[in-house]
């Protein structure tokens, strides 16, 4: 079968196109033959060598996809069944999505029912896993009437897939980009008004929230960014720091992470954690209002597998904004 395989870390000319042999599940372990994945910034990081130990060398990345079981030793899925996988150590501790089979263990192997095609399904698994993490076992938007959420940034897949709960729950979401270009395509994914700053957004978010933001998602997780965190949230909002791009933004969080976690009602969301028997029913929840239209998805591109490499220059230039497709089928 064909993969993209990283011998040594680097940018994107390091994803090799090869023939390697076809992976075998044992038990407890589920062969999926993929129809396509979503791209995440996460795999730019590893594929660079930022996971550090935790990524072996050679490795094929990728930790999401969707298609068809091809064997499932243990009989907990049938042959044929329609599922999503992601993350359980996927592309990290063995080879992941960036193939055109692949074996994971079978309490990351999601089975659900969906109308959806392979490209509208293949944009929902990691980001909303995460999405709904942070909105309700982060920040606790089911205690709030209409709550109001600030994310930085919100060109990412993340934010989008935040502002779709976050809408249907009735709320407002303000988005922080760097880039004026991207303003229009956030304000048509539903946010309420998108700042563009690379510096303190404190004033902006008060003028329009005087009474501050009930949540607040942080990607960035810098000294800025978390000063203005506890500035602009409100008498009883979270803080969601959902991981770090420090790396794009060229920040340094020394001493700061720690120090905002020894904070209130401030948590770290990690999608690692998730799991078929934890997060089984969010899933397919979240695929019905996909399919009713209540979430969009909200796909920026849909690359050929071949166009793997693009893919990545792409997304090392920050030119998205919303989720990234690739077909494998």
């Amino acid at each position: 079968m064909k993969a993209y395989v990283i011998t040594i870390p680097g940018g994107p000319k390091v994803l090799e196109l090869k023939e390697i042999p076809r992976p075998k599940a044992q038990k407890g372990q589920v062969h999926i033959q993929i129809k396509a994945f979503g791209l995440n910034r996460a795999e730019a990081i590893t594929r660079m060598g930022g996971s550090g130990e935790a990524v072996p060398f050679p490795r094929v990345i990728g930790i999401e996809c969707v298609g068809e079981v091809l064997d499932c030793p243990g009989g907990e899925l049938k042959v044929g069944q329609k599922v999503c996988a992601a993350m359980g150590e996927m592309g990290r501790a063995y080879d992941g999505s960036y193939a055109e089979e692949t074996v994971v263990p079978v309490s990351n192997v999601f089975p659900i029912e969906t109308s959806l095609d392979w490209i509208a399904f293949a944009a929902i698994p990691e980001t909303y896993f995460t999405a709904w993490g942070c909105c309700f076992s982060s920040m606790k938007l089911d205690q709030f009437d209409k709550p109001k959420i600030l994310i930085r940034p919100g060109a990412s897949a993340l934010a989008i897939a935040i502002t779709q709960i976050v809408n249907h729950l009735g709320g407002q979401v303000i988005g922080v980009t760097r880039s004026e270009s991207k303003v229009n395509r956030l304000l048509e994914s539903g946010m309420k008004n998108v700042i563009v700053s690379s510096g303190s957004i404190t004033d902006e978010v008060l003028k329009e929230w005087p009474n501050g933001a009930d949540g607040i998602v942080d990607t960035i997780v810098s000294k800025t960014t978390l000063e203005d965190d506890f500035r602009i949230r409100s008498e009883k909002a979270h803080i969601c720091l959902a991981g770090s791009l420090t790396d794009s933004y060229d920040t340094n969080k020394a001493g700061s992470f720690d120090k905002a976690m020894s904070q209130p009602r401030v948590g770290f969301y990690d999608s690692g954690t998730i799991s078929v028997k934890k997060d089984g029913k969010n899933i397919q929840k979240i695929v019905r209002r996909v399919e009713k239209g209540i979430y969009n998805p909200f796909i920026d591109s849909v690359f050929d597998f071949s166009e793997l490499r693009k893919a990545h220059e792409m997304m090392d230039n920050n030119v998205f904004a919303g989720k990234v497709v690739i077909k494998v089928e």
